[in-house]
């Protein structure tokens, strides 16, 4: 998804004419309530602050990005608990566990948005 939207994002922006943009420049207004630059010291770049649905859904996928990093680390840890408990012997039994565990993950992300 986030491929998808980059393309059509840099092709709008570097090919489409005006009246091609419009709808989409619309559509990104209805997600931003306000922007708001902030001042910092020295030659810092300016803070931004952006409010409006856009923040919640960063908010989201920022939670979600989270959230997979540590189911990683968790699944990392069990399998290597698992190694060194010998459970793993076989190169078709660690096959299987980092089958379900792939499997898991789509999953768990369906769980995820709910939790927030």
């Amino acid at each position: 998804m986030e491929l998808i939207i980059n393309s059509v994002s840099y092709y709008i922006r570097e090919h489409a004419d005006a009246e091609t943009k419009q709808p989409f420049i619309n559509i990104v207004r209805q997600f931003i309530q306000k922007v708001v630059i902030g001042k910092t010291p020295g030659h810092q770049p300016a803070s931004l602050e952006v409010h409006g649905q856009i923040a919640s859904i960063l908010a989201a996928m920022e939670a979600a990005t989270i959230m997979e990093k540590r189911f990683e680390a968790l699944t990392r840890h069990d399998y290597l608990e698992k190694v060194r408990a010998g459970e793993l012997e076989t190169e078709a039994k660690k096959q299987k566990l980092l089958d379900a565990y792939a499997e898991e993950l789509p999953l768990k992300r369906l769980e995820w948005p709910s939790a927030f």
